[in-house]
């Protein structure tokens, strides 16, 4: 009777114990679909409202060829074009940033502005959200489009935040026709980022849900995240001006990310700048230190374009 009654305990536990497993790896999968698969959000503005004119545009990103949409905004006699890579769950206007403000900045200075919608958010096809394996495709192709159709000629550079900021740097270490890269609180490599971070976007403890949206929800959607990895390429960027900049106070992307991305930097590029921002939270620097922020971007810029105009009263 003990024997039966043992027997029983233990099927019971067991299959207690797999319907557990079975819910948490389900759960798994529907965060992580729901992480990959975000709202898109809205975009209220555009920059006519900033005093610039534009128009929309559409080119093709590499490899899949998707129509990314975007916006062209032309610089009376140019002499640079400056892409703009937005952050996750953001679009072409960046508004958080805010991405506007920021190109009218630069706008003034001489440079044309591309600025797009990456895969799956704004205006631009697909469904995934890759966290930048897939969307630095969509970066590549607006480079090659800002200098083979747009502003033949001219040097381009890449201004990126958070997610965007990522990608920024994987674009540069793939292309070496972009001329400078600014990243404004990038993660360092994506799965080591994950594995320290996935609560802050979970809401769930480490263990067991870190490894189980790493190991079997992200296969299952078809993304690599060991793929994301600025760091271990970041040393092709040669000796290209890159400035990395990051809020102390970050707790989305720490700045020990841009840390540790420019102390490998550094050992080979003399241009690379870091700038680190007491009491900035995430992507938080311009709106805190706007002036010290266009300073570090226009030198930074300014190393690619010496006829770049700096105009000193941005109403700011």
């Amino acid at each position: 009777m003990a024997d039966r009654s043992r027997r029983r305990w233990f099927k019971a536990a067991l299959a207690a114990a797999l319907i557990a497993a079975l819910a948490s790896v389900g759960w798994s999968f529907y965060l992580g679909w729901s992480l990959t698969h975000l709202p898109r959000a809205k975009m209220p503005t555009n920059p006519r409202y900033w005093g610039m004119p534009y128009r929309s545009v559409r080119f093709p990103s590499v490899v899949d060829h998707l129509r990314i949409h975007g916006w062209w905004i032309p610089a009376p006699h140019a002499t640079m074009t400056v892409v703009f890579s937005h952050g996750f769950g953001s679009n072409r206007a960046d508004i958080g940033v805010p991405g506007l403000l920021m190109m009218r900045a630069l706008h003034l200075w001489g440079a044309n502005i591309l600025t797009f919608d990456y895969r799956a958010e704004g205006r631009s096809p697909g469904k995934l959200i890759s966290v930048g394996e897939f969307e630095v495709r969509d970066l590549l192709g607006a480079a090659d489009a800002a200098r083979s159709r747009f502003a033949p000629g001219l040097p381009v550079a890449v201004v990126g935040y958070s997610m965007g900021a990522s990608v920024a740097l994987l674009a540069g270490e793939r292309d070496p026709q972009i001329a400078a890269v600014v990243a404004d609180s990038p993660f360092a490599a994506l799965t080591p980022y994950l594995e320290h971070n996935l609560p802050i976007w979970t809401g769930l403890p480490a263990v067991p849900f870190n490894w189980l949206l790493l190991h079997v929800a992200a296969p299952l959607l078809g993304i690599a995240p060991n793929s994301v990895d600025p760091l271990a390429g970041v040393k092709a960027l040669g000796h290209r001006p890159v400035l990395l900049i990051a809020g102390k106070a970050d707790k989305t992307i720490p700045y020990r990310n841009s840390v540790t991305l420019y102390r490998t930097l550094k050992a080979t590029d003399p241009h690379a700048r870091l700038w680190l921002v007491p009491g900035a939270h995430h992507v938080e620097s311009f709106q805190l230190r706007p002036l010290t922020y266009l300073a570090y971007l226009y030198a930074t810029l300014h190393e690619v374009d010496k006829g770049l105009m700096r105009v000193p009263d941005y109403g700011l």
